[in-house]
């Protein structure tokens, strides 16, 4: 009996060894809110909708992340994230991150689909949270993420870090029998850099990032919006966001200018925002109102749209994972091709956990 305690004991031991040098982390969000949704179209078109909907203030997810210890001061790192919808059968609605990477001292490195550098700042100095109920315009132009990404980061000099993201798109070079290039595989192709500087209360950031032979639209008003850009198979995307936080301790106050431009000189379009706003804690209750305007540059206009927007939240910490909250943001743009202006008013009330 005794030796099987010894040999027991020293099992775990080593059980306990392995896991020094290995973190597993899971982590994730589960908010689910009632909705409601009113939109104008530039035709004069009233559509309303009332449903529940999952990530009215955080996206649900759930993910897994940790480390390995390689050598002294080198780790492998991994990630994992999906979005869950769990208002419906459709489970797990995408892959939002999945990541391998090296870590040191020196920075990290990874591959793999992730967010682009252009969220991570916007993210970031959006004071709101990044609460998803309409209102905020200044992420209408950016991607959330993408695949094929490969990332360097430096560690955090006095105040400063960067990164540089490469975007691999469409990966197939084609060259026909007569030994023409019928493919580049350079489409959608990207080029990002993000600097970050943050001293106490005080923090600015700039991002700005180049895709080759873009396609997505972008939109204002929701769905039933309008669509800004519509560019063609040659169109490169250019987009920029540049903006500060500073927190007062009695409310953090933001800043943030975002520019997209796309397209050749006779069909260009452009999209350029400037958002402020302010969070107040009062007890256990957070206070959000924010408002941004902005003007558009249609491809079929030289004249450009007025766009303008606000966004008011309060949200009651029932406990420190778990957060009530109620928003309700507007989203409008005019032009004077416009029948009707184009109105989009958006309510939501619900509740996220974190773990």
């Amino acid at each position: 009996m005794k030796t099987q305690h010894t040999l027991l004991t020293a099992a775990m031991l080593l059980a306990f060894s392995a896991q020094a040098q290995t973190s597993v982390t899971v982590y994730g969000n589960a908010d689910i809110a009632y909705n409601n949704n009113v939109s104008n179209t530039s035709a004069g078109v009233k559509t309303e909708e009332n449903n529940i909907v999952t990530g009215g203030m955080s996206t649900s997810n759930v993910g897994f992340r940790g480390d390995r210890e390689i050598a002294t001061g080198l780790k492998a790192t991994y990630q994992f994230e999906f979005e869950i919808d769990q208002s419906s059968d459709s489970g797990i609605a995408k892959t939002r991150a999945g990541l391998i990477g090296l870590s040191s001292p020196m920075g990290s490195v990874t591959l793999g689909r992730r967010t682009t550098l252009l969220k991570v700042a916007i993210n970031a100095l959006d004071a709101g949270d990044g609460i998803n109920t309409a209102g905020f315009i200044g992420d209408n132009a950016r991607d959330s993420r993408r695949n094929d990404m490969i990332t360097l980061s430096t560690p955090v000099y006095s105040g400063f870090s960067a990164d540089v993201q490469l975007g691999l798109g469409a990966s197939n070079r084609t060259t026909s029998a007569a030994n023409v290039v019928t493919a580049d595989g350079k489409a959608e192709d990207s080029n990002s850099i993000g600097l970050t500087y943050a001293n106490g209360p005080f923090s600015v950031r700039f991002a700005t990032e180049t895709i080759k032979n873009y396609s997505k639209t972008v939109k204002i008003g929701g769905d039933f919006g309008y669509t800004i850009a519509n560019p063609t198979g040659i169109a490169d995307r250019k987009n920029d966001a540049f903006g500060g936080t500073y927190d007062f301790g009695v409310a953090k106050v933001f800043f943030v200018d975002t520019k997209m431009s796309q397209g050749t000189a006779a069909s260009l379009v452009t999209f350029d925002t400037q958002n402020v706003g302010v969070l107040a804690p009062f007890g256990k209750f957070r206070v959000l109102a924010s408002a941004g305007t902005g003007k558009a540059k249609l491809t079929s206009s030289t004249i450009k749209a007025e766009v303008e927007a606000m966004q008011f939240a309060v949200m009651y910490t029932l406990a420190k994972d778990t957060t009530a909250y109620f928003a309700y943001g507007t989203e409008t743009m005019d032009h004077p091709s416009f029948a009707k202006k184009i109105e989009q008013k958006n309510t939501q009330l619900g509740m996220r956990y974190r773990f």
